[in-house]
């Protein structure tokens, strides 16, 4: 089972139809101490709104302390303006 994003405020993403991330999979990426949705992209297209919501495919934070083999294990993540996972702890 994968983790929902639960809330994305980043308007600005492809992936959100203001309605939240309705990417099939998204990746957390950026750099220790900092977690940012790798799959954040700014273009004049918008993927269609989906009923299903976004999912966390892969974490490369390895630092997360919901990160178990690169996978999420939060129940749920949240994605602010800026493009950062809030949800993002250090263990």
């Amino acid at each position: 089972m994968t983790t929902a994003v639960r809330s994305c405020a980043t308007t600005a993403c492809s992936f959100n139809n203001n309605d939240g991330c309705n990417a099939v999979a998204i990746t957390i990426a950026g750099v220790e101490s900092q977690a940012s949705c790798g799959t954040f992209v700014q273009l004049d297209a918008r993927r269609p709104l989906t009923a299903d919501p976004g999912r966390v495919g892969a974490c490369h934070r390895l630092e997360c302390s919901y990160n178990t083999d690169l996978m999420c294990t939060a129940e749920g993540i949240e994605v602010s303006d800026t493009a950062t996972c809030t949800t993002y702890t250090v263990a």
